[in-house]
């Protein structure tokens, strides 16, 4: 076994229950968002977007803490592309949903240009940090692997979801409803995963 590999805590730490509770809070407030009514836009869907980026991040970070001491630079370039790519994404959900709110005249073909840069912004970044967090936990045998699985899975649902702008028939593999689901099952996965990061030695 490497060396890296021995420098993983075996004991949960209080940064795991932290990722745990927000893990679980961040589960229910993309089940929220689920039966909350798109249209017409409300005031409240706009806040939660905005909140739960701030839990996302929290994730991220305890999960940067875990896997900082097996590869420094692939955990840290992993989390500010997680980082950068969920605040691009708030911005494009803030603008969606603002764009319902009618809170004041907008110049309607400025706004789609930039929801198409911000939509290609988060194809490209936000997919490639899970990817590198989810190769990090699986090909790690100090920590329970099947976390990593299933965030590849939710990167290649993102990849799929977000590239149906360019090629709209991809769209029937991968709807925005499926992701928002998966979210929530991985949000669940990730809070058990903190309560146990790290499997037995034998």
């Amino acid at each position: 076994m490497r060396a890296s590999h021995l420098a993983v805590g075996s004991e949960r730490t209080w940064a795991d229950m932290v990722g745990c509770v927000a893990s679980l809070v961040d589960a229910f407030v993309c089940l929220t968002l689920l039966f909350l009514p798109g249209t017409p836009a409300t005031g409240n869907r706009v806040s939660i977007i905005i909140v739960d980026p701030i839990i996302c991040i929290i994730v991220y970070w305890v999960l940067y803490r875990r896997l900082r001491d097996l590869r420094p630079m692939w955990a840290e370039l992993g989390f500010y592309l997680l980082v950068s790519g969920t605040l691009f994404l708030t911005c494009r959900n803030v603008l969606e949903e603002s764009a319902g709110l009618d809170l004041r005249t907008r110049n309607y073909s400025t706004a789609y240009d930039f929801d198409i840069v911000l939509e290609v912004l988060v194809t490209l970044i936000l997919p490639f940090g899970l990817a590198i967090y989810a190769w990090l936990i699986a090909s790690s045998p100090p920590l329970r692997r099947w976390l990593g699985f299933m965030m590849g899975v939710q990167a290649v649902l993102l990849v799929v979801a977000f590239c149906s702008f360019a090629f709209p028939r991809l769209s029937d593999f991968a709807s925005s409803e499926l992701c928002a689901v998966y979210a929530v099952i991985l949000s669940v996965a990730k809070a058990v995963w903190f309560l146990s990061p790290v499997g037995s030695s034998k």
